[in-house]
């Protein structure tokens, strides 16, 4: 059989070219997603939590909303918008990426880049009113040269972040006095803020926290000697927020706190169980169905390399969730032999979810797509079924803390890690 040539004309093309466009927007943009696993994301808790904060640390006191890595998994593109709504006049990003989707979804207020810039990214950022950190002087120089190219009127203001000893970004103390002469030859930078990070805020005894405190309030007065007066001074994260008040001067950074969770607080190396706790609300739940059901008896190996065996006769869901959807392989399962407690080996899973307001363990080892439960304790369960992975069913509850605890890591990396797949579904 010969091969038919077919002739492309102008017109042609430029049709072809339509109707590709068309079914792009079809299959990428307009399809309602089918898959039974989202995630809800409640914008009036979102609100209420921003108010709590701000009643918290008092009117006088500037929040910066930080909406870093998609809001924490809740989705930067509906989240921060309500926030700006609740009263939110800045935000805080990791980068020029991050600010400039905030700028693209409507974003008027002030955007902190906490991470600062890469270079030749100065521009872009100018044009985008970001506002840059800075933890060198070649930084505002930069800076400095970007607002001429660009014909700026008004000096850029950039905050500079200085190392009080989490040994990450930030500029060494030994280096302030000489950033500052510096940052004096330039008539193009206004140093509007100084910044640093705690390391353990949590942590109420902590000795390292006290230093890092005196260090960059010690910084505050060298660079009043060298007559800078940064207008905004900030140290709190969320658990400074909670618990360490001589740490709020004028502008906060709450980032886990308008998301409804808090750090738990420390003292003597134990929690501090009595600590006053701020009324949030959690603001996002993660659900998901019953794909199949199955009855099977004991002895039966469950999923990848038979990893769990039913120690008796059960009945087995299985669920559409896996780790492609960012629920950590380490929270099932796996062996058949007694589970020690959490205290013993915190990182043995022993994932549950919500089945009609009952606890199901997941057992077997998760897959991408696909995550085993134990349902023979539930009574009624059928196919379709709701599953809560985080959320209430009933008169239970499991927060992302609780997620997070039973995969060995921390409540941010439960909420950041759930997938691009899982769609986010805003409601008030």
């Amino acid at each position: 059989m010969g091969t038919a040539l077919v002739t492309i004309t102008p017109s042609s093309a430029l049709r072809v070219g339509c109707i590709i466009e068309s079914l792009a927007t079809t299959v990428t943009s307009s399809r309602i997603e089918t898959r039974p696993n989202w995630a809800e994301v409640s914008l009036s808790a979102l609100r209420h939590n921003f108010r709590v904060v701000q009643n918290h640390v008092g009117q006088s006191v500037t929040i910066c909303a930080v909406v870093k890595c998609n809001a924490y998994g809740h989705g930067v593109e509906e989240c921060a918008p309500a926030l700006q709504r609740a009263g939110a006049t800045w935000f805080g990003v990791t980068s020029t990426d991050e600010g400039i989707v905030l700028r693209e979804s409507g974003i008027t207020a002030r955007i902190l880049v906490m991470c600062g810039l890469y270079s030749g990214e100065e521009e872009e950022a100018l044009r985008n009113s970001l506002t840059p950190a800075v933890f060198r002087l070649e930084q505002a120089e930069a800076l400095a040269r970007a607002a001429t190219r660009l014909g700026l009127v008004e000096p850029v203001p950039i905050h500079l972040k200085i190392d009080t000893g989490m040994a990450r970004l930030g500029l060494p103390l030994s280096e302030l006095k000489a950033f500052a002469e510096g940052v004096k030859r330039l008539p193009q930078i206004d140093l509007e803020g100084v910044f640093s990070h705690l390391a353990s805020s949590e942590v109420l005894d902590d000795e390292d926290t006290a230093l890092q405190i005196q260090r960059y309030d010690a910084a505050l007065r060298d660079l009043e000697e060298c007559g800078l007066n940064p207008r905004l001074r900030h140290l709190a994260n969320s658990g400074a927020v909670s618990v360490r008040p001589n740490t709020w001067y004028n502008f906060v950074r709450p980032g886990l706190a308008l998301y409804g969770y808090e750090q738990p607080v420390y003292r003597d190396g134990f929690v501090v169980n009595d600590a006053p706790a701020l009324p949030l609300k959690p603001v996002l739940a993660w659900k998901t169905h019953i794909l199949g059901l199955r009855d099977v008896p004991a002895g039966q190996p469950l999923g990848y390399s038979g990893a769990y065996v039913t120690p008796a006769p059960a009945r087995i869901a299985a669920v559409s969730v896996g780790y492609g959807d960012g629920l950590s392989r380490k929270v099932s399962i796996h062996a058949g032999d007694p589970v020690p407690s959490l205290d013993d080996d915190p990182a043995v899973g022993r994932g549950e979810v919500l089945v009609r307001g009952r606890r199901a363990p997941m057992v077997g080892r998760i897959s991408m797509d696909l995550t085993l439960l134990d349902v023979t304790r539930v009574p009624g369960v059928s196919i379709g079924d709701e599953v809560v992975l985080i959320g209430r069913s009933g008169d239970e509850q499991i927060t992302a803390w609780d997620l997070a605890r039973t995969s060995d890591t921390v409540v941010y990396e439960t909420l950041c890690n759930l997938s691009k797949r899982v769609p986010r579904r805003h409601a008030e």
